[in-house]
């Protein structure tokens, strides 16, 4: 394997001019630099992205924390965070918490150690008791920013969709339809940002409508998953039937419809039923969803930014964006055939 000092020799010019040229800093003829360049080309010479990082303290790289993958709508902000990422030169390495704070910190352990210029965090659904890591990256100058939610007590920079807006919209449109019997499906900490700030729209709207809110049909759930919206809506057919469903996005409400269809009953006659997120089986579902669109394009482009920005001014003042939702109504909610005949 060829090193540097091969590549000098070859082209007639000193290591140091060399370094320089592969640095892309100035100070280099424009001939010279060409000799090095061709001279790279004729031995296969690849520059060591390492010692170059180590070198100059900057890599070229973002790092991308996300909950679970699997979920079409981390899927999805994935790519337009890595399609941003490019847009601006950096390339990407991307790790999964799987909700898990304690993996979280091991993944940021990695991302120092592989010298990444910042990071861009989806935080987990658990409240965290420590932010040991996050002080660490700041004494480090590695700047974070938070996607989709936030971490309450830690401030920071994030970007999000203005998440109680959307359930203020949902649940409020549900009581227009006559529904008086709301269940909302929400993670397992409901103290939580993610199902916190939800839940305070959910609230507003009953307290705006003048509806008695039931405190107990806020229903938490062990995962925000299909399995987990499938048990939830099991136990409320076990119950009392509600009048709609919604839940704290798509997935969990595609759980709850195959438990409702499996007992025969029908959506939206029998029950309403919508979720949030608007992931790409909500409106190819056979009863396409009503859902909270969360624009995720917007997002994804707003937190590259947002990094790169802080990457090359870290001074900047602290930013926290709102990104506004859109209700869209589809096929699964109505007015119930109960109400109708009323």
């Amino acid at each position: 394997m060829h090193k540097l000092s091969d590549v000098a020799e070859r082209a007639g010019v000193s290591t140091a001019t060399a370094s320089l040229v592969f640095n892309n800093r100035p100070g280099v003829s424009e001939k010279a630099r060409t000799k090095v360049l061709g001279a790279a080309a004729e031995l296969g010479y690849v520059p060591n992205k390492v010692a170059r990082s180590l070198a100059m303290n900057k890599s070229d790289t973002l790092g991308l924390i996300v909950t679970d993958i699997e979920n079409p709508f981390f899927g999805s902000l994935t790519r337009y965070i890595d399609e941003h990422a490019r847009r601006h030169k950096f390339s990407l390495i991307l790790a999964m918490s799987g909700d898990d704070p304690e993996l979280e910190n091991q993944i940021i352990d990695n991302f120092i150690r592989e010298c990444v210029d910042g990071i861009i965090v989806v935080p987990t659904q658990l409240r965290r008791s420590e932010f040991k890591r996050y002080e660490l990256l700041k004494e480090r100058g590695i700047p974070v920013v938070f996607s989709t939610t936030f971490y309450p007590g830690l401030e920071g920079d994030y970007v999000m969709t203005d998440l109680a807006l959307g359930s203020f919209r949902l649940t409020r449109y549900l009581l227009s339809l006559g529904h008086r019997d709301i269940v909302f499906l929400v993670s397992a900490d409901r103290e939580a940002s993610i199902s916190k700030i939800r839940i305070a729209g959910y609230e507003r709207a009953y307290a705006e409508s003048g509806v008695p809110l039931d405190p107990s049909r806020i229903v938490q759930c062990a995962r925000p998953d299909f399995q987990s919206g499938y048990l939830a809506a099991s136990r409320l057919i076990e119950g009392r039937l509600p009048d709609a469903v919604i839940a704290i996005n798509d997935i969990l409400a595609l759980g709850a419809q195959k438990a409702f269809k499996e007992r025969g009953y029908s959506i939206p006659r029998d029950v309403s039923l919508a979720g949030y997120d608007d992931v790409i089986f909500s409106s190819i579902s056979d009863v396409p969803f009503t859902t909270v669109r969360q624009n995720i394009p917007e997002i994804a482009r707003l937190s590259v930014e947002l990094l790169v920005g802080r990457i090359r001014d870290i001074s900047q003042a602290e930013c926290q964006i709102l990104v506004e939702p859109e209700l869209m109504v589809r096929e699964t909610t109505g007015i119930l055939a109960r109400r109708a005949t009323q």
